[in-house]
């Protein structure tokens, strides 16, 4: 695929799943937030790669930062995450990380250069490698050790066995006009053993020379006396959510994975294999060894899939 064909799917995916989630937004108003997403991509991007430890001496770290030892921490991709351990680490705490393998393939030369660039030692930031089997354990080890346990939500909407995301460990999110889903293993063992949970995330700061971005407040999300409440972990959720629904409210077009969360709208709502549409224009492409169809008048994708168990 070339670069042309692959920064036109990336448009059209964003396109789809942005108007899944605001349909009230006009066609003027999705191409300029389109062309605002990447020029904010392209700044962050910069910003990581001029990031020195001038920058994290001088950073914006907001207000006092409860402290996060022995606690998971939620964040999000939106803003300049990338930076965000970083500000964590210039913080004094040790740091665990929470990723997938692909991640963890890709970025752990990067936080090896960035210890090294911060004259700390290699045991002040880890990573965990998300679907190891041990991994539960091992969070735990690095809880009783005081570390912070850093872990990014992701808008989870793949579309295969979108019908028991319920029983798979998956919680339904609402927003704007539509919803996505995140994953709750880990609100549900912190809720069980009585373990601290927050959630941050970068907020852009506008000043005279510019604009900075800067860790906000901690928003507490469940404490170790929410272990016996029954209620707790309904009333996590919805704070969660609500810490979301600000940040996206700050500044819509700076969450990363608008382009990445492959929105299906109404698949968990159809009873058969196929689309409902009456008729329209369905385009045809594979992507990643997936086929999919999308619709250009509603803009949105729907994956083929093939039941084997009815091929002859």
């Amino acid at each position: 695929m070339t670069n042309q064909k692959k920064e036109e799917l990336q448009r059209l995916l964003w396109m789809a799943n942005v108007q899944g989630f605001y349909p009230d937004k006009s066609a003027v108003e999705l191409e300029n937030g389109y062309q605002q997403w990447k020029e904010q991509r392209q700044s962050f991007d910069q910003l990581d790669r001029d990031f020195s430890p001038e920058n994290i001496q001088h950073g914006p770290l907001h207000g006092d930062l409860a402290s996060l030892s022995a606690s998971i921490v939620f964040t999000f991709h939106y803003g300049p995450y990338r930076l965000l351990p970083r500000y964590l680490l210039a913080a004094g705490y040790q740091l665990t990380i929470v990723v997938s393998n692909t991640v963890l393939d890709r970025e752990r030369k990067k936080y090896a250069r960035d210890l090294a660039d911060m004259g700390l030692p290699e045991d002040r930031l880890e990573c965990l490698e998300a679907g190891n089997s041990m991994v539960i354990r091992k969070i735990l080890q690095a809880i009783s050790g005081k570390r912070l346990i850093l872990v990014f939500l992701d808008a989870n909407e793949s579309v295969g066995g979108n019908e028991n995301k319920a029983d798979r460990g998956r919680l339904r999110v609402s927003f704007g006009g539509s919803y996505f889903y995140w994953r709750s293993n880990l609100l549900k063992l912190a809720h069980r053993c009585g373990l601290p949970v927050y959630a941050i995330h970068l907020s852009p700061k506008v000043h005279h020379t510019g604009s900075t971005w800067q860790i906000g407040d901690p928003l507490t999300v469940l404490a170790p006396v929410d272990k016996n409440n029954p209620m707790a972990l309904l009333n996590a959720f919805t704070k969660l959510q609500e810490c979301f629904q600000t940040m996206m409210g700050k500044d819509w077009t700076a969450w990363e994975n608008w382009g990445l969360m492959h929105h299906y709208k109404g698949f968990d709502e159809r009873n058969g294999w196929g689309t409902k549409n009456k008729g329209g224009w369905m385009v045809p492409f594979s992507f990643a060894d997936k086929g999919y169809l999308f619709d250009l008048s509603r803009k949105l994708f729907y994956e083929i899939i093939v039941k084997k168990d009815n091929i002859i």
